[in-house]
C-alpha cells in the first residue's frame, strides 16, 4: 500500500515507487484499464478481491512494471474521469459474492491529460469474496495473487463468523449489565432502549482504540438516544467517552457511550403510562429518534474510520405490561396496544455495509419486528408502499 492518505496521494508520490515498490500482498499495478468485456475485467476484478480477501491494499492502474516492480508511471488517458470510476465500481458490485462493504478511487493527475487510478481496497470482514465469472476466491502474499485453497476458504468464512459471534457476545453482556443497572450513569428504573450500533473491523482486530483522544481532537460527537439537548453532559470513564442528558434530578434519562472497541451504545428511559406506571413506546416519537440516533452514531464511526461492515441492534428491557402508543387516524390521537409479557424485547440485527442515507428504510425491518411484538403485521408508520410517513 503507497503510505499515504489517498486524497494527498500526487504524481511525485508514483514516481517514488519506481525501481523501488514491488507487488506484493498489499500492492499490485496494472499498466492498461480494463476493457468492458467481462473476460478483460475479470483481474482486475480478481486483483481487488485478493487486497480484500486478505490484509487490504491499493490497486494502481496506469503504472507499468517489470518483474513485478514498478518501472515506469504513463498514466492513461481517461476522457471521462467520473464515468470510468462508475464503470469499475459497478463491475465490483456486479462480479463479486458478497459485494465489498467499500472502495475508494482517485485519480491522479500525471499531466498532458494523463492520469493514474489508485483503487484503496480496505480489508473485508464479509468475505472472502468470491469473483463470479470463474468462481474462484483470491488471496495475496509476498508474490502477489493467488487462488485460495479448500482449506483457506473455509478458514476465511469461519473467520468472519467468529468476529459476528463476539459482537453479538459483546451486546449480550452490555444487556446484562443495563437490565442488573450497571450503566455508565444512574438511570431510574423502568423501560428502556437499547441501540448498539458496534463497527467489525475493531472486534475482528481484538484492540482497543483511544476514543477520548480521538473525540478530543475530532469534530464527531455522538449524542445520546435523546438527541440533542441543551442538558446534555460529557465525561470519560473506563470503558471510554460517554455523552448524558439529565432528567433535572439525580438520573440520566439517557445516554450514549462510546466503547474502547468503537462499539456505540445509546439508551433511552422509556415514559410511563400515569395509570399503572408501566413503560409504553410512543411508537412514531421513538423511531424517530432512534433513526436520527442510527444515521448520526454511523457517522460518528465514519468519521473516526472505524470500518464497516457495523451491526446494529435494538432492544428493550424492563418493559414486563408495556404498550405500544400506535397512530389512531384520527388528528394528533393514539390508540394503544398492549399490554404484553416479557421484560426483554430483542429486535432482529441488521448489517450496515455503507453510511446511513436512508435511515427510515434501512430500519423497517426492526420496526416491523417491534410492531410484530404488540401483534400487528407491520410497522404503520409506513405506508402501503413501505414508504416512510414518521415525519409527516
Amino acid at each position: 500500500m503507497i503510505p499515504k492518505p489517498l486524497k494527498e496521494i500526487r504524481q511525485a508520490d508514483l514516481e517514488s515507487l519506481i525501481r523501488i515498490a514491488r507487488e506484493s500482498k498489499t500492492l499490485e499495478f496494472k499498466a492498461e484499464l480494463p476493457h468492458k468485456a467481462e473476460s478483460d475485467l475479470v483481474p482486475f476484478i480478481a486483483g481487488v478481491s485478493s487486497l480484500a480477501n486478505t490484509a487490504g491494499g491499493d490497486f494502481v492502474v496506469g503504472v507499468v512494471a517489470r518483474d513485478g516492480v514498478a518501472a515506469a508511471v504513463p498514466g492513461m488517458a481517461i476522457p471521462n474521469l467520473d464515468r470510468e470510476k462508475l464503470r469499475l465500481e459497478q463491475a465490483l458490485a456486479n462480479g463479486l459474492e458478497p459485494r465489498l462493504p467499500r472502495i475508494d478511487i482517485e485519480a491522479v493527475d500525471c499531466g498532458c491529460g494523463q492520469y493514474v487510478l489508485v483503487v484503496r481496497v480496505p480489508r473485508s470482514w464479509v468475505g472472502p469474496h468470491r469473483v463470479k465469472a470463474n468462481n474462484c476466491f483470491y488471496g495475496r502474499n509476498s508474490a502477489g495473487r493467488y487462488p485460495l485453497d479448500v482449506g483457506e476458504v473455509r478458514t476465511a468464512f469461519l473467520l468472519s463468523e467468529s468476529v459476528a459471534d463476539r459482537i453479538r457476545s459483546f451486546r449480550a453482556e452490555r444487556l446484562a449489565q443495563i437490565v442488573g443497572d450497571s450503566t455508565p450513569v444512574p438511570l431510574p428504573p423502568g423501560g428502556r432502549a437499547i441501540l448498539h450500533v458496534i463497527p467489525f473491523p475493531p472486534f475482528a482486530g481484538r484492540h482497543d482504540i483511544d476514543v477520548v483522544r480521538a473525540i478530543s481532537t475530532g469534530t464527531f460527537t455522538p449524542l445520546p438516544l435523546s438527541g440533542m439537548s441543551r442538558a446534555n453532559q460529557v465525561a470519560v470513564n473506563l470503558d471510554g467517552f460517554v455523552n448524558y442528558a439529565t432528567d433535572g434530578r439525580d438520573n440520566a434519562s439517557s445516554y450514549v457511550q462510546l466503547f474502547r472497541n468503537g462499539a456505540l451504545e445509546g439508551v433511552l428511559v422509556l415514559e410511563r403510562d400515569e395509570r399503572n406506571n408501566q413503560a409504553y413506546i410512543a411508537g412514531p416519537a421513538l423511531c424517530r429518534q432512534i433513526a436520527f440516533a442510527l444515521r448520526q452514531y454511523v457517522d460518528v464511526l465514519n468519521a473516526y474510520d472505524m470500518g464497516f461492515p457495523v451491526f446494529a441492534f435494538l432492544s428493550f428491557t424492563g418493559m414486563d405490561g408495556s404498550t405500544l402508543r400506535y397512530n389512531s387516524g384520527y388528528g394528533s390521537g393514539f390508540s394503544v396496544a398492549g399490554p404484553r409479557p416479557g421484560a426483554l424485547i430483542i429486535l432482529p440485527e441488521i448489517v450496515l455495509e455503507g453510511i446511513v442515507t436512508d435511515a427510515p428504510t434501512t430500519l423497517k425491518p426492526m420496526f416491523n419486528a417491534l410492531w410484530n411484538a404488540y401483534g400487528f403485521l407491520r410497522c404503520d408508520i409506513y405506508d402501503g408502499q413501505g414508504n416512510w410517513t414518521g415525519d409527516r
